[in-house]
């Protein structure tokens, strides 16, 4: 009976261990595994990352995936970035003030971890950056415009006060509008200037539903001498619609910073948005 208790409590542990697992990381910056970002964009996201991780040392990443269910499907999205956080180490060991920006394409869903110094009492800030950045070009399908406006929007509300020693804004309403109608002013700058370089995710030319998801196959990894390649793969959940495009990768930066992240950890704060 011991035998058979025992064996029994190994399958459950076993199952929970394959249904929970997390994505492994290529790069302490960016992880576009949902294939949201052209070239240029992840170019300039990588930029901004590394510049801040130089200039302030807080490690901010961004995953994007196409859903959920692949890693976790038992979890909730808080749950799944609060593990992949930990799992990764994201952020310093010693001072834990990481940010995790993961957005999930065809789950319609997103998420901004923070690191455990941050507090709770930021978790109020960090669901106003979603709603008004990432939120209202997602809902578009402007997935490029989202993240890049958000990503500066998370370092401009909550990465540059939190170091400065700045409390959390205690959420009233008397200001609000007004650091609105600049977010928007500056937002519809930024589009104005670089709409022609987003590639938007569009309807399926076969049955012109919503429900292309890309996906990039590595076929032969870059190196600092060579360039790699692949194929960004474009397929519709809702017909049999399919394109495989080649593309090339970029040989790596031999100035790279990091090849690992430094251990940090998160309780659980951030904030979760949809659209």
């Amino acid at each position: 009976m011991i035998r058979i208790f025992a064996i029994f409590a190994f399958l459950i542990c076993a199952t929970t261990a394959l249904a929970q697992s997390y994505p492994e990381y290529n790069s302490t910056t960016v992880n576009d595994y949902a294939g949201l970002l052209d070239d240029a964009s992840e170019a300039r996201l990588v930029a901004q990352l590394e510049e801040l991780k130089k200039d302030t040392g807080i490690e901010m990443t961004v995953l994007t995936l196409s859903r959920q269910d692949m890693f976790a499907p038992d979890q909730t999205i808080e749950q799944f970035a609060t593990g992949l956080f930990n799992e990764w180490g994201i952020g310093n060991k010693t001072s834990n003030d990481g940010v995790l920006v993961l957005v999930m394409h065809t789950d319609r869903i997103m998420r901004i971890e923070l690191g455990g110094s941050y507090g709770r009492d930021w978790d109020r800030t960090t669901a106003k950056v979603i709603d008004r950045s990432f939120l209202p070009a997602f809902g578009e399908d402007r997935y490029q415009d989202g993240i890049e406006a958000g990503v500066t929007d998370t370092i401009e509300a909550i990465v540059t006060p939190f170091l400065a020693g700045e409390e959390a804004p205690s959420g009233g309403e008397g200001d609000n509008w007004i650091f609105a109608i600049v977010a928007a002013v500056f937002a519809g700058i930024g589009a104005l200037i670089f709409k022609d370089k987003f590639v938007k995710l569009r309807k399926c030319p076969e049955c012109g539903t919503r429900h292309l998801n890309r996906s990039r196959h590595i076929k032969n990894s870059a190196t600092k001498t060579s360039t790699g390649n692949g194929d960004m793969i474009t397929e519709c959940s809702n017909c049999s619609y399919r394109s495989v495009v080649p593309y090339t990768i970029s040989r790596v930066s031999s100035s790279k910073s990091s090849s690992s992240f430094g251990g940090g950890s998160s309780g659980g704060g951030g904030a979760s948005g949809k659209w």
